[in-house]
């Protein structure tokens, strides 16, 4: 026999038993007594007093105890006794169960599929359930989604749920599962809780070796009123169809695709853009040739089709290069032919072509000779003469002369209160800006230029002489608020020594994807161009983002710093010094050249891939101001479709974000920039997202109140549609089963139990001792207390002291 408490934070009610005590002593009053002539016939007798003393007495302990009775019953008390299954039902149970939604999940080396599996389990296990059990359905990807939630106890709701459920993905963390369950259970009522997880027993997404994770859910599971049970069910095992046989591991064969890579994600008409993945193979004992497609907006091109051959337990890169011809937002497919495990067969990405990328060049030192200015090169490379449709639209303006600034922008229609308005900076126009020798930002340049790059836009830095080293390390580059992580050192120059063979740009320290067309092994001349002077940089580690709301504070020291990996160098020249810097700063690209885009300390602008790399550099600047391609977890951020006509936009929240599903959600419109920023922070299911117009329909699908539409309502491709792609880990395409030895690490200490059948749950809550509430006796006293205290209050009043001693 045990007792407990199911909230005993409600005991500290017991304080309370102190109120009619003190409300005594207070009305317990000192008045002055006037004696007067009939005073002697109203003085009560000793025993009289004796008995009114005794009623107060009572009165006060029955007041008292009413206070303390009402305290314990709200902390819930229950026991446990073996006689308690004589004399009334089992109570009910909180079950949350957890269907693993990872890629393996829709393995077809069976006739059923695991996740099938999984929900006739499902199935099968409601009809064993009481009136009354509850039930909470959840997903275990790379994020939890909770598909019911709060718990419900309809099981028809359940499995109408089960039917919709999308197609599996991505990777899962069960230990992140498990735990959030145990937290859902924390807040419900009944005396019985169990987890049930269900999964197709694969080793991915256990890490049974990371004990943080384990003890993190030992805690949740001691800090629990009532402690759950949790419960494991191997699909595989627990629902074999017809006595199928599985293959072993070794046997279980799959090939997948990794994330694909294009080398920019803004481009132009015509301009050339090359995708990478990786080929893997896993399972099997001989080598395999495997056919790789490549598709654009739903078309496959059969003449990009490549042959890869791959052992066992290698992988193969594959490239494709295409140039888009329609402006717009395009998705492509790398994509493998069909084996047992199809949900990893396909990579996506989306590419945006826009007309032109409009570019400001700042001259940081403008000369009366053209040819000497800063900008010359880089404006004649950009908008060469004769080009009527350029690439890149650029603006130059002289370093003095240039004062970008804020400006007020009300929301909606008409005039919008002070405190309403939202600002737009001059920078907004652009998709990326390059700083070309500038000596120094003033306080307001570099305030635009923070918040520019803050919001996803680009910015170059391209060093030279008329450099303010100190200026540059204490704002752009200082440890708070600079926009990369560098520390700006000395001029260096080449040694005599060096002179004879020339200091160039080293050709194996090109791995970036959009800088690779430059190597040597290309045909490049890019690493050919020699240096005669460049900046010595220090890379420094990376900056966190401080808490939220200390930007607001009047101590600038106490501004918050934006979030800031650490610096990067891209390329480097072969002294070991870096040329290229790359890093990011909020949503925006940096990128720092420590040499001059002229022909002052280099050849470059002489060499033939000056141009190209003009190009690669300003695309690669500007690809954060929309970025398409992110990670489970990640925002979507962008700008209103362009392609809606301003006239017809209307307020902000008129657009939705269609998810793989097909469902639509709800955009939060975010008032910084020039037309405002849609959001989408729900990205826990991967695959391909659209930004369009809220359309009638959607209205009630957003609040639940109409059937789910699984296929898209238009082609990924149509006007007024803006593509995401939210990859998802593919460690999942790993079909390694559990090992004894990682079973027995997750089962330690009986953390959890796997099962095959839901009779096993009902078998183990029969041998419990029965447990059973006593807030309702409690409760039942409480109201015969407060009878009985009325009773006397009642008899104290109206008898008054009838029995005077004469």
């Amino acid at each position: 026999m045990s007792f407990e408490l199911l909230n005993p934070w409600m005991l500290a009610g017991l304080a309370g038993v102190a109120l009619p005590v003190i409300a005594h002593l207070l009305s317990k009053k000192k008045y002055d007594i006037v004696s007067w002539g009939a005073m002697q016939f109203l003085k009560l007798g000793q025993e009289t007093r004796r008995r009114v003393w005794l009623e107060d007495l009572w009165l006060l302990l029955l007041r008292m105890a009413l206070i303390a009775w009402l305290a314990i019953a709200l902390a819930r008390p229950w026991f446990s006794a073996k006689w308690l299954g004589d004399i009334g039902p089992q109570p009910n149970r909180d079950i949350v169960l957890i269907l693993d939604g990872s890629y393996s999940m829709a393995w077809e080396a069976t006739s059923v599929t695991p996740q099938e599996s999984a929900v006739r389990w499902i199935d099968k296990f409601l009809g064993q359930l009481r009136p009354g059990d509850t039930v909470t359905l959840l997903e275990a990807r790379e994020q939890v989604r909770a598909l019911i939630d709060p718990p419900t106890r309809d099981v028809n709701r359940v499995r109408d749920v089960l039917k919709q459920l999308s197609p599996p993905t991505g990777t899962a963390n069960f230990p992140e599962a498990l735990s959030h369950a145990v937290k859902l259970l924390s807040r419900t009522s009944h005396l019985r809780r169990e987890v049930v997880l269900l999964t197709d027993g694969q080793s991915q997404g256990w890490f049974s070796e990371d004990s943080n994770l384990w003890l993190r859910l030992d805690d949740l599971k001691k800090q629990s009123s009532i402690t759950p049970h949790l419960w494991v069910v191997n699909v595989l095992n627990a629902g074999e169809p017809d006595g199928q046989e599985l293959p072993a591991a070794a046997e279980r064969l799959n090939f997948h695709v990794e994330r694909l890579q294009p080398s920019r994600e803004l481009s132009v008409p015509g301009f050339p853009i090359r995708f990478q993945t990786r080929i893997r193979f896993s399972g099997g004992s001989t080598s395999v040739t495997r056919q790789v497609h490549f598709e654009v907006d739903g078309q496959r091109l059969a003449e990009r089709t490549q042959s890869v051959t791959l052992a066992p337990g290698s992988e193969a890169n594959v490239e494709f290069e295409h140039r888009f011809e329609v402006t717009g937002s395009h998705l492509v497919r790398v994509t493998l032919d069909p084996d047992d495990l199809p949900t990893d067969n396909i990579s996506e990405a989306v590419i945006v072509v826009a007309e032109a990328v409009p570019v400001l060049l700042v001259d940081g030192d403008p000369r009366p000779k053209p040819v000497q200015s800063e900008t010359f090169f880089i404006h004649a490379a950009l908008a060469a003469t004769g080009n009527e449709t350029p690439w890149v639209q650029p603006t130059t303006v002289k370093w003095a002369d240039w004062m970008p600034a804020f400006h007020a922008n009300a929301i909606g229609e008409g005039e919008a209160p002070a405190d309403e308005q939202a600002t737009f900076n001059d920078l907004d126009k652009y998709a990326a800006i390059v700083l070309a020798n500038v000596p120094k930002l003033t306080d307001a340049q570099f305030a635009a230029v923070t918040d520019y790059v803050r919001r996803g836009g680009g910015i170059g830095l391209a060093l030279g002489n008329q450099i303010d080293r100190d200026s540059y390390n204490h704002q752009l580059f200082a440890d708070e608020i600079g926009l990369l992580g560098v520390l700006l050192k000395d001029i260096e120059s080449e040694t005599p020594e060096q002179r004879e063979q020339g200091v160039m740009i080293s050709n194996a320290t090109l791995e970036s994807p959009w800088l690779q067309r430059f190597r040597a092994e290309r045909g490049a001349a890019f690493t050919t161009a020699r240096f005669s002077r460049w900046w010595s940089v220090e890379l420094k580690e990376g900056r966190r983002q401080k808490a939220e709301g200390s930007e607001d504070t009047e101590d600038e020291s106490e501004k918050v710093a934006v979030e800031r990996p650490p610096a990067i160098a891209l390329a480097r020249l072969q002294t070991g010094a870096p040329y290229l810097v790359g890093g990011q700063f909020g949503r925006g690209n940096v990128l720092l050249l420590t040499s001059p885009l002229d022909a002052d300390w280099n050849t470059l602008p002489a060499r033939p891939d000056f141009v190209a790399f003009l190009h690669e550099l300003l695309f690669q600047l500007a690809s954060h101001r929309g970025e398409r391609n992110v990670s489970v977890g990640q925002p979507l951020v962008s700008q209103i479709p362009n392609a809606v006509p301003p006239a017809e936009a209307g307020p902000p929240m008129t657009f939705v974000f269609e998810g793989p599903d097909g469902e639509p959600r709800e955009a939060k419109f975010s008032g910084d920039g020039v037309s405002g920023l849609l959001v989408l922070d729900d990205t826990s299911l991967p695959g391909v997202y659209a930004l369009r117009r809220k359309e009638p329909a959607d209205e009630q699908r957003l609040i639940g109140k109409a059937e789910a539409n699984r296929k898209l309502a238009k082609p990924l491709a149509a006007q007024g549609r803006e593509l995401f792609v939210v990859n998802a880990d593919r460690a999942e395409s790993n079909l390694a089963p559990l090992r004894d030895e990682q079973i027995a690490s997750i089962t330690a200490d009986e953390r959890l139990t796997f099962i095959r059948e839901g009779r096993e749950i009902q078998a183990a809550a029969s041998n419990e001792l029965p447990r059973h509430e006593l807030w309702q006796l409690l409760f039942l006293a409480f109201l015969v207390l407060l009878v009985g205290e009325v009773l006397l209050t009642r008899k104290l009043v109206r008898g008054g002291h009838v029995a005077n001693e004469t």
